[in-house]
């Protein structure tokens, strides 16, 4: 799987340029846009119960150019990125601070195609690409790429202001392995009144892959220690509510998880609070998270690495953000956890620069 998306990235930087030279039957110019973001982390962790890294401070870069072809008026894209990143830790640190990450790295970030049909509101992507799914990271870490095709369908309002329903697979998604497999699907709904809604089924399997490649985590182990000791088919309910003021938006999200693939320890919930919102230069948000996620209520090997518990956890996370300008955010970020048998809290600091292209 890996290596056809390799085949795919280097087909598209290779015949994009050419694309951007003709025009289609109608006259049209094919247009090429840059995509990607490059991302600055100061970062500082105390009381990790690993003695290994117990308190560490890293620096971190990432840069991910990439671009898009679009022909027949956006309908069909064609997109590639390259990934490159370097850090203050090395490689080997990645392992025992759980990163989803590696911290000096060049590589393929995305390589897809995606297609709009022209006359119904329907599109699917190819490849490599961006998680297609706005559930929680407790579920999915949005640095992680789907590799597979995932396809979106706009449905009719009906009683709703809005419809839409999503399903996507992936095969071995996370870093150094490449057999574990994830299906899911979700609908999503605007009710009005400011109300938002969605349900979400994810399954993963092959995680024996997982845990041969040391990623198994909070997760329990099945005896022997060859696979883990539940299945995971987890559910994913959302509800959230907006109030658009007259100087600052507000806004709340709650996330619900029940794995009815474990017998026990299976149920999870992570609310999203904000104030504010980042768009011009000069504007602000103010965000609290509050998570408490039982040992196998998800798999915690794709689960957001900002948490160092993924799951077996309770905590929060206190961030406040200043946009600098429309595509650069700086933001700083606390996150205070305890995993469920310690009894003492980690704390974890984040001072970040994102720029979107």
């Amino acid at each position: 799987m890996r290596g056809v998306t390799r085949a795919v990235a280097m087909l598209a930087f290779a015949v994009a340029p050419l694309w951007a030279q003709e025009e289609d039957e109608g006259g049209r110019s094919i247009r090429l846009e840059a995509t990607g973001d490059l991302f600055v982390r100061l970062e500082a962790v105390r009381d990790a119960p690993n003695p290994l890294t117990r308190d560490f401070e890293r620096a971190r870069l990432r840069m991910r150019p990439g671009l898009e072809a679009l022909l027949s008026e956006g309908r069909l894209v064609f997109g590639a990125g390259l990934l490159a990143s370097m850090a203050s830790d090395s490689n080997e640190d990645n392992e025992i601070r759980l990163d989803n990450f590696v911290s000096d790295d060049l590589a393929i970030d995305r390589a897809y195609v995606r297609v709009t049909a022209p006359e119904a509101p329907v599109s699917g992507t190819a490849g490599m690409f961006e998680t297609p799914f706005s559930g929680t990271e407790v579920l999915w870490d949005r640095d992680l790429r789907f590799i597979g095709a995932n396809a979106g369908w706009e449905l009719p309002a009906g009683a709703m202001t809005a419809q839409r329903l999503l399903g996507a697979f992936s095969i071995g998604s996370q870093n150094h392995e490449d057999e574990s497999v994830v299906a899911a699907a979700r609908w999503e709904a605007e009710a009005g009144a400011g109300i938002s809604l969605g349900a979400a089924m994810w399954a993963f399997g092959n995680t024996d892959a997982l845990v041969e490649a040391g990623l198994a985590r909070t997760n329990r182990l099945a005896p022997g220690g060859q696979d883990l000791l539940s299945d995971f088919q987890v559910v994913n309910l959302t509800v959230g509510w907006e109030r658009l003021g007259a100087r600052r938006p507000f806004r709340t999200r709650l996330d619900l998880l029940y794995n009815f693939g474990a017998d026990d320890l299976r149920t999870g919930g992570d609310l999203r609070v904000d104030w504010g919102e980042l768009q011009e230069a000069g504007t602000w948000r103010l965000r609290l998270v509050l998570q408490r996620i039982e040992q196998d209520a998800t798999l915690a090997a794709f689960g957001g690495d900002e948490w160092w518990f993924r799951t077996r956890q309770r905590g929060g996370r206190l961030s406040f953000g200043f946009a600098l300008a429309r595509n650069a955010i700086l933001e700083a970020s606390w996150i205070h956890q305890r995993r469920d048998d310690l009894d003492e809290w980690l704390d974890r600091a984040f001072i970040d620069l994102a720029i979107l292209l």
